[in-house]
């Protein structure tokens, strides 16, 4: 009898699947398009920079001018690369709502089985005379599995339990097909950014060694010491004043008291620590691996954006005498992280390419606020990250157990 019930159960929905249909729409088509174009366009004007960049290599009289052609395809790139994590970010949500409608897809049709195996069940008890046995004991389906038969002994309700089970299951090897096409759509674009990284510190020697030349004949070393100190002691006094603004900000948040995020996600070495440095105290650590141009920033905890600058557009290493702006931190920000047992939390990013937060607005634990840089006195890509209690800046690795 267990065979025969199968054998039903095969034969129905084998028949069911003739009649059945289903359509998937393509969500965020519009959106990858207009990423699409975006890149295209960057990549257009890309190729216009590097042919005029050619044109002025190799002339001494132009060399300024060169250098501001590659800092605009230096910045064109670093927005490409932002455009493709925007499109990885795309792909990821994508992902994500898959399988939340896969696990929604496999709950439905668990109990659409259940409840199919119960109809089908009581079609078999109350059908033992005709039709239904006829198709049980048939051992050629080619011989006795005729359209009126089935109509005979199904009802149009059955029909519709089995065309709804039929859908769901299509509708979940559909979204399975299409997380698989998403998996390898994104790893073609983490190559890109890669590529596009590559590129980038390409740029970045290149630039170097234009800014190298301009500077050999110019007889600036002792001008250049006293630059450098004047230098530290605005960079000192800024950093104390974006403390005082932010750790005096009243957010009314309290911070919970759970370990603090790592801040940069895909980037866990850190080129300079929290101490002395150059003859004074360095206020923070560096992250940086050497090829993390643009990578994610993210907050290290809830909070609010209490500082804000993000007027520096001179993304590349520069010698120490080269400030460039924000007094010397470039892009920066600060994130009061509220108050515990009466201690204040701030966490201060600095040097970034851009920033995607502003001021005064609330950041969740892990969202990005940024991506990394080397604006500022940079002499390249990483992020200066700082942690201040109660106004005074603290080593952060006392805080983290352990790094990513």
């Amino acid at each position: 009898m267990y065979k025969k019930y199968i054998k039903l159960i095969s034969l129905v929905m084998v028949l069911t699947l003739a009649f059945s249909a289903f359509f998937v729409a393509d969500v965020g088509a519009a959106s990858k398009s207009q990423l699409k174009s975006e890149i295209s366009k960057l990549e257009k004007e890309s190729k216009e920079l590097e042919k005029e960049i050619r044109r002025l290599q190799g002339k001494i009289n132009e060399q300024e001018k060169l250098k501001d052609v590659i800092e605009r395809k230096m910045a064109n790139v670093q927005s490409q690369i932002s455009a493709y994590n925007k499109q990885i970010d795309s792909i990821n949500d994508k992902i994500s709502a898959n399988k939340a409608e896969i696990k929604k897809n496999n709950e439905q049709i668990a109990a659409d089985k259940l409840a199919f195996k119960k109809r089908l069940r009581a079609i078999y008890m109350n059908n033992s005379g005709s039709n239904m046995l006829l198709l049980l004991n048939a051992d050629d389906y080619s011989e006795s599995l005729q359209f009126s038969q089935l109509t005979t002994s199904i009802s149009a309700r059955d029909k519709k339990m089995i065309e709804e089970l039929v859908a769901e299951i299509k509708k979940l090897e559909e979204k399975q097909k299409e997380n698989e096409e998403l998996l390898k759509e994104q790893l073609e674009v983490k190559k890109t950014i890669e590529s596009k990284k590559s590129e980038l510190a390409k740029d970045e020697s290149q630039i170097q060694s234009v800014i190298n030349s301009i500077q050999k004949d110019q007889n600036e070393v002792k001008h250049d010491n006293a630059l450098v100190e004047k230098e530290l002691k605005e960079m000192q006094k800024e950093l104390d004043a974006i403390l005082n603004a932010s750790g005096n900000s009243n957010t009314n948040l309290v911070y919970d008291g759970k370990d603090f995020l790592w801040p940069t996600p895909t980037v866990s070495r850190i080129s300079s620590y929290f101490g002395p440095r150059w003859g004074r105290n360095h206020n923070g650590i560096d992250i940086a691996n050497g090829n993390c141009w643009g990578d994610k920033i993210v907050a290290i905890a809830d909070g609010v954006v209490t500082t804000y600058w993000n007027s520096c557009k001179h993304n590349y290493g520069k010698k120490p005498v080269r400030t460039c702006c924000g007094n010397g931190y470039g892009n920066y920000i600060t994130i009061n992280h509220g108050t515990k047992s009466g201690k204040t939390y701030v966490a201060y990013y600095a040097h970034m390419a851009t920033i995607a937060v502003s001021k005064g607005q609330k950041v969740k634990k892990g969202q990005v606020v940024g991506y990394i840089g080397s604006t500022g006195r940079s002499t390249g890509a990483h992020l200066h990250f700082g942690l201040a209690i109660n106004g005074s800046w603290v080593n952060p690795m006392k805080y983290y157990k352990k790094v990513k």
